[in-house]
């Protein structure tokens, strides 16, 4: 998670803000956290355990963004513009099956859900 204590952010923040400033398309951006990411292995050793994770923050960085940015900004596209009919249609079929399960339904632990 990126919520580190403040006075780490007062350290680090002068440095992210000199390289933002510097950034002018999605290449540069790409090409920064590729550079950033690919130090910090050489730093720490190029091993399982330094890819596993970076790997793992980067996924978190992503799922995070989603949540926060992405999701919240489709949300409003839909609200704006309308949304897809059958994305609409889906979810009304969905609630409609959540509907008509019995309310002491127990988890199926033999079927695999996908």
């Amino acid at each position: 998670m990126p919520y580190i204590k403040p006075e780490l952010r007062e350290e680090i923040d002068p440095y992210i803000n000199a390289v933002v400033d510097t950034i002018g398309d999605e290449g540069s951006l790409n090409y920064v956290l590729t550079r950033i990411v690919a130090k910090y292995l050489v730093a720490m050793g190029v091993r399982y355990d330094s890819i596993n994770a970076v790997a793992g923050v980067l996924q978190k960085v992503a799922a995070e963004f989603d949540a926060r940015v992405t999701r919240p900004y489709e949300e409003l596209k839909i609200f704006q513009n309308g949304d897809i009919p059958e994305y609409s249609k889906v979810e009304a079929i969905i609630r409609e099956q959540q509907r008509h399960l019995p309310q002491d339904i127990a988890p199926d632990a033999d079927q695999v859900h996908g």
